[in-house]
């Protein structure tokens, strides 16, 4: 509120309390209600990590008759100098995944060169999933190649993917 009034009085206007109360009350009640806004990676307009470990939590408590969910990781090829992947690369590659991916329910996270896809369990998932992979690598005249793909360990009792005593299997 005081850098309300200190906007108000810079810019000699009066300041009406009761509407700024008004706004702000009607903002916190409209906020409450949306997703939040760091939900998307600026880079890749994938999830963020939070938004990512987020949906694995809601997949693990959600009703039985949802179906099972599996967690795939695209292991891509570490940028050359151990620098990251050009801003143009990744917005590109967020574009692929998400069109690959589209209508899947699946939701992807770029991290640390891999391109991690929490999606339902399914043929039709799982063969968008394999396009991806194949459609990542052709980004950036193959500099995304060759790309791995492995499945973690996803228990629902758990809420979360463990790798404790147990290999990811590969394709």
């Amino acid at each position: 509120m005081t850098d309300f009034r200190a906007l108000f009085v810079a810019a000699d206007q009066t300041l009406d309390i009761d509407a700024l109360q008004s706004l702000a009350e009607g903002w916190a009640e409209v906020s409450e209600t949306v997703p939040p806004i760091s939900c998307t990676d600026v880079y890749t307009g994938l999830a963020t990590p939070a938004h990512f470990q987020r949906r694995i939590h809601e997949v693990s408590v959600e009703d039985p008759g949802a179906g099972p969910h599996a967690v795939a990781v695209i292991d891509l090829p570490e940028p050359q100098g151990g620098r990251s992947h050009c801003w143009t690369l990744l917005a590109l590659l967020g574009d692929t995944v998400q069109a690959e991916l589209k209508g899947t329910g699946a939701t992807a996270m770029y991290q640390n060169s891999s391109v991690h896809v929490l999606l339902p369990l399914s043929a039709f998932s799982l063969g968008r999933l394999l396009n991806c992979k194949i459609a990542v690598e052709s980004l950036g005249e193959g500099v995304l190649s060759p790309a791995r793909v492995k499945f973690l360990p996803f228990s629902v009792d758990a809420g979360a993917t463990t790798s404790t005593n147990s290999r990811p299997e590969s394709i």
